[in-house]
């Protein structure tokens, strides 16, 4: 009889798997190797035609290239997304593995053919390349165009990227891949009232969520035991990759750590750091909900794993399929066309649900290329919580669909505008769940959405400053001790929760398992971004429905074809006012007003 997880739902196998067979069947299958050679032979021909020719080239043949070159990009990166989504949803099978490092190798071949292509442009003298950007023939790469020219002092020559690139798979790569094996592997030791069972990462975090204090308790001490287990792998992991990273912005000129981030988004330092400023000088409204929730919860002190403690009694337990209806209802409300696109991803099984056995935790949507559609992964246990979730990779998933009519260079977007439409979507089903619920569990599902927001704006931003203090220390000291390293962690979340939460030298290990950090340094802020820009639009959704859904689905529609200023700019978005960002955190602090309010009217003394 085949084992199941301790303390996962067995009915998780009978939850709905994906179907992969728009990519490919299996690891083994025959048109994977087929597809590989065909894109290989394309981009070889691709750079004997191109290479040393585009000097002379006019606009309407590179518009040409610039077709070509898209199509080889979109079928290579076929199978090696194929590969990262059979690892993420079993990266115990040392089968997947291989095949998850060979397609990566594959993958680096043919795009090691057309590197040429952008260096060679970025050759082109700038007066040139600025009057290619308004060329009519090229309108469809006008906003590639103006990102090469943007980046051009981070690129080096061919013979180095390429050198760079080969060295990639080995190098940060190859510490990215150790990591993810390492959690998914890991099981962590949880001993509740004398009995003992062995959890995975994904089942011992839900267990921060459970209404009983002992077993959150039981599943602090399990995960910062089993992480101290592994402290010495993965703070190595975590210098190597930080040291690797300072290295690569040397030779690519980044001044800065968070530079390329800031780039590969589409925005400046000077707005992120307003972001910043804005929501660090709001802590208080943290410190003062926690201290609220400590009364609620009826403790002396609140511990860090009290932070999600479910407020109130409600137990209650939502099927897969009754969260598909809810999410799909409260789409319909916003618009049928947007609901209609969700309702693919249930029909066509484009969504792995269940916890298992060497899943990846958490939760991603992955867009796939424009010519096909995205899959998203998730680990659903059947709270509302999970719901929530399910509607936040929803709005990813919906945004990727709608993006699909882009060609391949223009499909994706900067990550402060994708986690707009991911925290959309779950604000749209916030709304629809707090009207179908009795006065006990609306306050739980307020308590749970303010602590959502907290944990997407204040901590997200806290945890980019963590980041910060870990390239900077680095690039000051060397090598940092796992020590050194809860030190700052700790340092940064005591900022955040002040007097409200204690925040001891036992947790200061939790920093090690967040994968943010290894596989894309500095997309933190993004969620926080997103969550602040999208609080203020919805609240322009609340007013004025007609005129708001056309050009919010406009939004979805556009991909990467302009910067996010442009994009946002027909919303009446300033991304560089201080107010504008104050603006979201004043309706955070609303609806903890509300929150207290709810409390004070309908549960207090009640229970």
């Amino acid at each position: 009889m085949k084992n199941k997880l301790p303390l996962e739902n067995p009915k998780a196998t009978l939850l709905p798997s994906w179907d992969l067979s728009s990519l490919y069947k299996s690891i083994t299958d025959p048109k994977i190797a087929k597809d590989l050679k065909l894109t290989l032979w394309q981009a070889k021909s691709f750079n004997k035609k191109y290479k040393g020719s585009l000097e002379s080239i006019t606009a309407k043949k590179l518009a040409g290239a610039l077709c070509k070159y898209e199509t080889i990009l979109q079928e290579a990166v076929k199978p090696v997304t194929f590969a990262t989504l059979i690892f993420a949803e079993n990266s115990n099978n040392s089968k997947n593995s291989a095949f998850y490092q060979e397609m990566k190798a594959r993958h680096l071949e043919i795009y090691q053919q057309v590197l040429f292509f952008e260096l060679e442009l970025l050759q082109l003298p700038e007066n040139k390349l600025v009057s290619l950007t308004k060329d009519e023939a090229l309108q469809n790469y006008h906003h590639f165009l103006k990102l090469l020219l943007i980046n051009k002092s981070h690129r080096l020559s061919e013979k180095e990227e390429r050198i760079f690139n080969d060295k990639s798979l080995t190098g940060s790569g190859a510490f990215v891949r150790l990591f993810d094996e390492e959690l998914a592997r890991k099981k962590f030791d949880f001993t509740l009232r004398g009995k003992k069972k062995l959890l995975n990462e994904s089942v011992l975090l839900d267990l921060f969520h459970n209404p009983d204090r002992e077993t959150r308790k039981a599943a602090a001490l399990a995960l910062s035991k089993g992480l101290q287990e592994e402290l010495k792998r993965l703070t190595f992991i975590t210098n190597i990759l930080a040291e690797d990273k300072a290295v690569n912005d040397r030779y690519f000129k980044y001044q800065y750590p968070e530079e390329s981030r800031h780039l590969a988004n589409e925005i400046d330092r000077e707005t992120v750091e307003t972001l910043t400023r804005v929501v660090t000088k709001n802590y208080k409204i943290v410190q003062e909900y926690y201290t609220f929730k400590k009364s609620v919860l009826g403790y002396k002190t609140l511990e860090v794993y009290d932070v999600y403690a479910p407020s109130g009694k409600t137990t209650k337990k939502i099927s897969y399929q009754e969260a598909k209806n809810i999410t799909l209802s409260s789409f319909t409300k916003f618009t049928p066309e947007y609901s209609g696109a969700a309702k693919l991803f249930f029909d066509n099984n484009w969504i792995d649900v269940g916890i298992k056995e060497g899943k990846r935790g958490g939760a991603f949507c992955e867009y796939v290329t424009p010519d096909l559609h995205p899959f998203i992964l998730m680990n659903y246990s059947g709270n509302i919580r999970d719901v929530l979730t399910l509607a936040h990779e929803l709005g990813h998933g919906v945004n990727a669909y709608y993006s699909r009519k882009q060609t391949y260079l223009n499909f994706d977007w900067p990550l402060i505008l994708a986690e707009t439409a991911s925290v959309f979507a779950e604000m749209l089903v916030f709304d629809h769940l707090k009207e179908e619920l009795s006065p006990r569990e609306k306050f739980s599902l307020y308590m749970s959405k303010v602590e959502d927001i907290f944990a997407t704006i204040f901590r997200q931003i806290s945890m980019y400053q963590f980041e910060q203090d870990i390239h900077y220390a680095r690039g000051k000291k060397g090598e940092l001790t796992a020590e050194e390293i809860g030190k700052l962690w700790n340092k940064r979340r005591r900022e955040m929760f002040g007097n409200s939460v204690e925040v001891s030298d036992d947790y200061n290990s939790w920093w090690s398992y967040i994968p943010h950090f290894k596989h894309t340094p500095f997309y933190v802020y993004a969620y926080a971004f997103g969550e602040l820009l999208t609080l203020s639009l919805y609240n322009e959704y609340k007013k004025d429905k007609e005129e708001f859904v056309p050009k919010y689905l406009e939004l979805l529609s556009a991909g990467g074809t302009k910067t996010p200023e442009e994009l946002l700019k027909p919303l009446g978005v300033n991304l560089k006012d201080e107010k504008f960002w104050q603006g979201g955190v004043d309706l955070i602090n609303n609806l903890v007003r509300e929150t207290r309010k709810m409390y004070a009217k309908n549960i207090k003394g009640k229970d």
